[in-house]
This record gives structure tokens, sequence and C-alpha cells, in this order.
């Protein structure tokens, strides 16, 4: 919006805000600058520029999720010829500088957990030695994918990636394996992974057995493809088409989506195959009620409402309402031409 002044009536802008966010509003105004000019013989003296702070843009927020802060970037700017130049804060430093503006970002909760890989082997064979592993804070996107992102964003102490070990000719030592996938795609589930000692002796203590099964979460799965039901051959005879509804929608709740992948989308339409046409009768008009019933093969009326009516106003000579009516109009020539006893 561009409201050129001059204008003396107070101007308000009110912004509706989705969720709390801000999707970046950028302001300028300017304000009359008092030229005093000197009469001169030769030249007249150029007008001092004007130097102002501005609210240039926004900063990033402050946390990817849980709650943070972004500020405005507070600049000095010169006015020359209507257009604003970003120069040195120096110029503006008998202006009194502004605050920053606050706004609050990234209020949805964080997504980020732990992960660790597997210990390496112990420095001793058996002895007092020590392992490592890797941990990383990682981030779950919304296809499920998990990518690393900073050890701030993590909830929690970070786990230990080095500890403490001895031999496993000494020691019992648990060996898990990798966890399987979440039970359920479209929620909470559980995920599973398979327990072993490698102790040479096969002894192993019970009490520190690590978990076989914990529970998880994943959204991936959410939304699928439904289809309806077929409708009827646009055709009543020969090649036709068949249409159904397809949409993606919500297994719990029903809900339109736009998640499904286009891949694996179901065809909405398929040809149909009906009897071949009688292409026999060519004329409008039907002559004989024999040569009709020889030549017209009937599967059945089309009309069903209808066809009393067409029997009742003596329409099925006509060969239009006699193929959407054959079986009334054919029942009704039949009775006509029975013998009359």
């Amino acid at each position: 919006m561009s409201a050129k002044g001059p204008t003396n009536t107070p101007l308000h802008l009110m912004v509706l805000l989705f969720h709390d966010q801000n999707y970046g509003i950028h302001y300028e105004y300017t304000i009359p600058v008092n030229q005093s000019t000197e009469q001169s013989t030769e030249v007249d003296r150029q007008p001092d520029h004007l130097y102002m702070w501005t609210h240039s843009s926004w900063e990033g927020c402050s946390v990817q999720c849980g709650g943070g802060e972004r500020k405005t970037l507070v600049s000095c700017t010169k006015l020359v010829n209507k257009t604003m130049l970003i120069v040195n804060d120096s110029m503006c430093l008998h202006v009194p500088r502004p605050d920053p503006q606050i706004r609050k970002c990234n209020m949805h909760p964080c997504q980020s957990r732990w992960m660790t890989g597997s210990w390496g082997q112990c420095s001793a064979t058996c002895e007092r030695g020590f392992q490592q592993r890797e941990v990383s804070c990682v981030f779950q996107l919304q296809n499920g994918t998990y990518v690393n992102t900073r050890d701030i964003y993590c909830t929690g102490p970070k786990p230990e990636t080095r500890q403490m070990c001895e031999g496993q000719d000494c020691l019992s030592i648990w060996e898990a394996s990798e966890w399987s996938k979440c039970s359920s795609d479209c929620g909470r589930g559980t995920k599973k992974r398979r327990i072993s000692c490698t102790n040479t002796r096969g002894k192993c203590d019970s009490t520190t057995r690590p978990r076989e099964e914990e529970e998880c979460e994943d959204y991936t799965g959410c939304y699928e493809w439904k289809t309806g039901d077929w409708s009827k051959c646009s055709s009543t005879c020969g090649k036709g088409l068949q249409s159904r509804v397809v949409q993606c929608m919500h297994k719990v709740t029903g809900r339109h989506g736009n998640e499904c992948s286009f891949l694996f989308k179901p065809v909405a339409y398929r040809q149909c195959h009906q009897e071949a046409c009688n292409e026999k009768v060519n004329a409008n008009t039907i002559t004989s009620p024999r040569l009709a019933a020889l030549t017209y093969k009937c599967t059945g009326d089309q009309w069903t409402v209808y066809c009393r009516v067409i029997r009742e106003k003596n329409l099925c000579q006509d060969m239009r309402w006699y193929q959407r009516c054959c079986q009334t109009c054919r029942d009704f020539y039949a009775t006509q031409m029975q013998p009359q006893s």
C-alpha cells in the first residue's frame, strides 16, 4: 500500500496474524524537512541530507522450535531524492535509536530427540578399558526422516559418548539389533529389537538386559486413497466409460488432504463394453411390431418409471421410445397380436 501525503489524519494499519505468526511487515514514512536557503549570486547551497533510524528487516528466529523471538534490524538510513540508503550508524548518533520490535516465533513444540549409535569395541580384551559411540541431536521431518540439528534443540541431558568396559572374554555383554519400524504409521505404536548375549560362555546378567520394546510415533501414513463405486457404463451398447470418485482422506478422521502420493493414485476412469449395438433398424418409425420384435435386441426397459406412460399414450410405434421401453412395448404388441377367440 502506498499513501502519498501529506496527511494530518492518523493512519492505523491492522493486520490479522495466523497462529500468531508474523509473515513480515515492512513500513516506511517520511517527514518534511525545513530547507533553509541562502541567497547567493553564484550557486544555491544544497540542503542537508536527512538521516534517520529505520526498521529495515527481521532477524531469524532465535530457536527452531519451542518458542523464541525475532527482532527487527534497526539501521541508519539517508534520504536522497526520496530514496532510502543504509549508511553507517555513526551518521544517526544525533537521533535517539529506537528499540527493535520483537515478535514471538516458532511456538510449535520441538520434535527433536537424541539418537545414539552402537557402542564400539572395548579397547581391552579382558581388562578394564573404554568404548565410544556417536550421539547426535536429530529432528524428525514430516516425511518421517531425521536430519541432524544443534544439540541445544534436544531436551534432557546428552547421553554419554564414552564409557568404561571390559573385554568380552571376561564380562557378559548384551548385544541389541537395530530398532524395527514403528508398528503404526499414523500415530503411536511400538518398535522392537532383538537382544542376544555375546558372552563366550553364554552367561549374561539378566538385570542389565536392554529393553526389547519401546513406544514410538509416526505420522507418515495417515492419508490414503479412497475410491467410490464404479458408475454405470456411459453407453447402453458397444464401448463406453465408467467413472468413480478418488479422494485422499485421513485414515482416522476421514478429512480430505493432499498428502497422498500421486504415484499410487487409483484410476478414476475405465472402459466398459456392452453388447453389440443393433445396426439393422435405422428407421425412425416402426411399421410393424413383428419386425421390431425380430430385428431389435431387447435387453430390458431403460426408463422403467416412464415406460407405462409410453405404453398408455400409444408411443411404442416410435422407434426412439421403443428402444427405451422395448420390454413394455413388446409385451403390449404381443397382447394385441394374440388371436381373438
